[in-house]
């Protein structure tokens, strides 16, 4: 029975050695050549995964998301305001002169 990575390799080597020389059909090399081929093929590898991100990890992500947002809507609200202001006539009145044609 495989059990891990290096039990793995050690099988697909004397598969690989036994392709050289087959055994003949029906002798119990044969049979443990089968049975090996099968534990190969049922051989599921361990695979190391992240664990699941928790449902207060990723409200967490989405908060700091929306935080990145808004700061980023506030700053192109400012820009805009900035460049309209400069664009229009002041509503008050002041600032309009001689010098602006008015």
């Amino acid at each position: 029975m495989i059990k891990d990575q290096a039990s793995f390799e050690a099988a697909l080597q004397r598969v690989a050695d036994l392709l050289e020389h087959p055994p003949a059909h029906g002798t119990p090399e044969d049979e443990k050549f089968v049975e090996l081929l099968h534990d190969i093929e049922s051989y599921q590898p361990a695979i190391v995964t992240a664990p699941p991100e928790t449902a207060i990890e990723r409200i967490g992500h989405e908060a700091d998301d929306l935080v990145a947002k808004a700061a980023d809507f506030l700053r192109q609200r400012r820009e805009r305001s900035e460049r309209e202001s400069l664009m229009n006539f002041p509503k008050d009145g002041k600032g309009i002169g001689p010098t602006t044609g008015v």
